[in-house]
């Protein structure tokens, strides 16, 4: 359920909203880093989810691994959720 509600905030939100927000890389504050590894991906993750391929790169390269996992992740758990509503009815009857 977390991950569809991060999914569905992905691709609501526009990317260049999120990236006129503030700066909450917490890595980056703590250690007083240039940029942590994964500085960028929550806009990257947006780019990608909106289309913008190239966009999503830009702001950080992970979003190649991420975003298909997330994707992956989010049809586990449908296809999970299907199975468990078939069990339940059989059940019932």
């Amino acid at each position: 359920m977390v991950l569809s509600l991060a999914l569905a905030v992905f691709v609501a939100v526009p990317p260049q909203m999120m990236s006129r927000g503030p700066d909450i890389c917490l890595w980056k504050h703590l250690f007083h880093l240039a940029a942590c590894p994964a500085c960028g991906s929550t806009r990257a993750l947006a780019a990608f989810f909106h289309g913008h391929v190239t966009q999503a790169l830009a702001y950080n390269r992970n979003v190649v691994v991420t975003g298909p996992l997330m994707m992956g992740l989010l049809l586990q758990d449908v296809i999970s959720g299907l199975k468990g509503r078939r069990k339940i009815r059989k059940c019932k009857l």
